[in-house]
């Protein structure tokens, strides 16, 4: 039997910032016993929830715990609308995913009945399309009666951004918040480890890894808003953050929302047409060499410069340079959730007649498949993957 007690951890404050953070005790069948802590770094002067306020921990826990078929035991408190809606969550990936994700017990040393949500909304907030639309569409009330008051975004080094590239983060840092303040909005900038804690497929996990991030802010605002991805009509699944398990990352005191799936990205990236700072602050790579700064070459940025011609915007100031043919000549989707991404960008030129001539070049790339050989050696989502990426990306 595999157990993870977690232990919430006293406040820790100073100067710079406070930190949060939990004791993972992980024992095995063996009786083996590892330690590790897990710990989210805010800015000072913001209300932080009690010390035994374990929801946070639990929304980071429990996927990996899953994946290692561990039972949790939380000695703190937890909201019982979250237990409910973790416990339902479970079910979502083990019908996904039931080979990688196995239902798990959850105990814990106290149930929280009846707390209360404070006013006003944060977002998630990465610099990318999905976050300058949710932050866009909210500041200018185009989003309409779904509108929320988005006090902050919230920015967070140790996700897409290794907590070991201090610069590069606090060069991104600045660009996003000159954007989000052109909006009327403040960036928070937090750091966290949850990343270096366990070996767990991101695509997976990273809407949960967000929720524990957004939920140790729910003292300062009672709704996170996480920036969808697929549009409704072309949702992937599984996927980490879905409009089905967006809202089950919800605590009594803190509701999630999956922001902007009635908008494909295309879409998104016209509504921001009409914020130049936005387009030109925008940061989405994450293959390129500086982490504050779209590289232009690599899958993502390629697909990214087609929804911009789709969006009839030429040459947006977040590249460095026009687009070209040859970055489509050897590129090689990395799996059917990007496939559908670059089928809706085909069908959308259809539709608009914008960017007719680029059609060939993405069938072409639509008709490439990956090499078995590199899939088995490197494995989708693994970071032998991401590091050989990388290293080509490099070459070129």
């Amino acid at each position: 039997m595999f157990n993870i007690d977690l232990f919430p951890q006293a406040l820790k404050s100073d100067e710079s910032g406070q930190t949060r953070s939990c004791l993972l005790k992980q024992t095995t069948a063996s009786e083996s016993v590892t330690e590790q802590e897990l710990w989210f770094a805010y800015p000072i002067n913001l209300p932080m929830p009690e010390d035994d306020d374990c929801d946070s921990y639990l929304l980071a826990t429990l996927l990996p715990a899953m994946q290692l078929r561990a039972a949790i035991r939380v000695h703190g408190s937890v909201s019982r609308e979250l237990l409910a809606n973790l416990t339902e969550l479970q079910h979502v990936w083990n019908k996904w995913l039931p080979e990688h994700y196995f239902l798990i017990d959850i105990q814990v040393d106290r149930i929280r009945e009846s707390d209360v949500q404070v006013d006003g909304a944060i977002a998630a907030f990465s610099g990318g399309v999905d976050a300058q639309f949710t932050a866009y569409r909210h500041a200018t009330g185009i989003a309409g009666y779904a509108t929320r008051d988005i006090k902050a975004g919230v920015f967070v080094h140790g996700f897409d951004i290794p907590l070991t590239d201090t610069e590069g983060f606090t060069n991104a840092a600045k660009i996003a918040a000159k954007a989000l303040a052109d909006i009327n909005i403040e960036l928070l900038p937090v750091e966290t480890n949850i990343r270096m804690l366990w070996s767990i497929n991101w695509e997976d996990y990273h809407a949960a890894a967000i929720a524990s991030v957004l939920c140790g802010l729910k003292k300062y605002a009672g709704i996170g808003l996480i920036g969808s991805g697929d549009p409704y009509d072309v949702l992937t699944s599984p996927w980490g953050s879905h409009p089905i398990t967006d809202p089950l990352l919800s605590s009594g005191d803190f509701r999630v929302i999956h922001d902007g799936a009635g908008f494909s990205r295309s879409e998104k990236l016209q509504a921001l047409s009409a914020w130049p700072l936005g387009i030109e602050s925008l940061r989405f790579c994450w293959a390129g060499d500086q982490n504050d700064s779209n590289c232009g070459r690599c899958e993502k940025c390629v697909r990214t410069r087609l929804n911009f011609l789709v969006a009839g915007i030429d040459n947006p100031k977040c590249f460095s340079e026009p687009i070209d043919s040859s970055l489509l000549k050897s590129m090689v989707l990395k799996n059917e959730s990007v496939r559908i991404d670059w089928n809706l960008i085909r069908h959308e030129i259809i539709k608009t007649g914008r960017g007719l001539e680029w059609l060939p070049y993405i069938e072409k790339v639509l008709k490439r498949k990956p090499s078995p050989k590199l899939n088995g050696l490197f494995p989708f989502g693994s970071r032998r993957r991401m590091w050989v990426k990388k290293m080509l990306m490099r070459s070129k």
